[in-house]
């Protein structure tokens, strides 16, 4: 799904691009990026000092580590592919959109019914029509469910260190196909949705910007910045932003990227049977043992006793919600890499599946 990149798009249409980039994208002089080569970047003009809290974290980096989220959908020596967040409401905008159009269907029926008895419309009931189509075309559609019907499946990126690009494949509303430089990345480790705060408030107090940044929690993401090209052109040329990872991913997943990128996979802890994508849609019983029970096989595996009840008890609740995530899949299309990026290094790799898949290793072809 396109959550987050559907409300920066919204916020750039209704802000502009920097104000949106200050607000939503917490891109501003108040927030500390990474660099690619060492910790964080140097201070911004006008920015606030690093604490000694800060500066003693900066000596400590988090470690490179998946921390079993289902994260990578391809991993070999010249590439990792990575995706975006929030999957896992999928199912829910499913059941949204199946009741926004039993909800319409009401009124159009009546309009139907009334118009074959008596031959003349109900004006009252083609008004409510009228309003039930307008409350879920302009509040509900454009903020929860586009981004999850009729698009990509999911963002992909690959993060090639042989040929030091990132290749990004999104839908064109929410930025497009583009090939990034990596050398040129930022990595913002705390990223949290503005949540309740106006831009003003997040712009002049700092207790708001300490408690967006408290908030972040399981909302958290990272966010990888590409600033323009230069920074007097107007119409910011080379700018891009990505969410990358899972919702609560942050330093130690760019910590994996930025390691596997500078010094190669050998370097970054390989992927456990927990930490790989599903490619391509996903089947009824797949959803549920990949996505939903996740995280139930994974503290039934810690504890080591078989299958607990709680997690009978959370096949019981979501059993009826993976059949609404496998249909939702088939509304949208899933994305391929152009072959004239030569992404893949001249090996083609499957479009389905999960897993580790061979070779892991080859020669890089022209």
């Amino acid at each position: 799904m396109f959550l987050s990149e559907s409300g920066y798009q919204n916020e750039r249409r209704s802000l502009g691009a920097s104000r949106a980039l200050a607000y939503y994208a917490d891109i501003n002089q108040h927030t500390r990026l990474y660099g690619i080569h060492e910790g964080e970047t140097s201070r911004r003009e006008g920015g606030p000092k690093p604490t000694r809290k800060e500066k003693l974290k900066q000596q400590n980096p988090a470690k490179p580590q998946l921390y079993e989220m289902r994260t990578l959908f391809d991993f070999n020596e010249h590439f990792i592919e990575l995706s975006n967040a929030e999957e896992e409401k999928r199912s829910l905008g499913f059941m949204l959109l199946l009741l926004g159009a039993l909800i319409l269907s009401v009124p159009i029926f009546g309009v139907a019914t009334h118009f074959l008895r008596h031959g003349v419309l109900d004006w009252v009931l083609c008004l409510m029509v009228i309003g039930v189509f307008a409350l879920e075309y302009f509040f509900l559609w454009p903020h929860f469910l586009a981004p999850a019907f009729f698009t990509g499946l999911r963002a992909r990126y690959r993060f090639n260190r042989t040929t030091r690009k990132v290749y990004t494949l999104r839908p064109k509303k929410y930025g497009g196909n583009v090939v990034l430089d990596w050398d040129r990345v930022q990595a913002h480790v705390r990223w949290a949705p503005p949540k309740a705060w106006t831009a003003e408030q997040l712009a002049t107090s700092e207790a708001a910007r300490e408690e967006r940044l408290r908030s972040a929690g399981l909302d958290s993401n990272l966010l990888l910045y590409w600033p323009p090209l230069h920074g007097n052109d107007p119409e910011r040329k080379g700018e891009d932003v990505l969410w990358v990872g899972p919702t609560g991913s942050g330093e130690s997943l760019w910590q994996y990227i930025r390691t596997f990128m500078e010094d190669g996979m050998h370097v970054v802890p390989p992927p456990s049977k927990h930490e790989w994508l599903r490619k391509g849609f996903s089947g009824t019983s797949e959803h549920l043992e990949e996505t939903v029970m996740h995280g139930s096989h994974m503290r039934d595996d810690i504890v080591g006793k078989g299958t607990s009840g709680a997690t009978y008890g959370n096949y019981a609740a979501n059993f009826l919600w993976a059949p609404l995530h496998s249909l939702a899949e088939r509304l949208c299309y899933w994305p391929t890499f152009p072959e004239g990026w030569n992404s893949d290094c001249g090996q083609k790799r499957r479009e389905s599946g999960i897993g580790p898949e061979e070779p892991m290793q080859w020669n890089c072809k022209p």
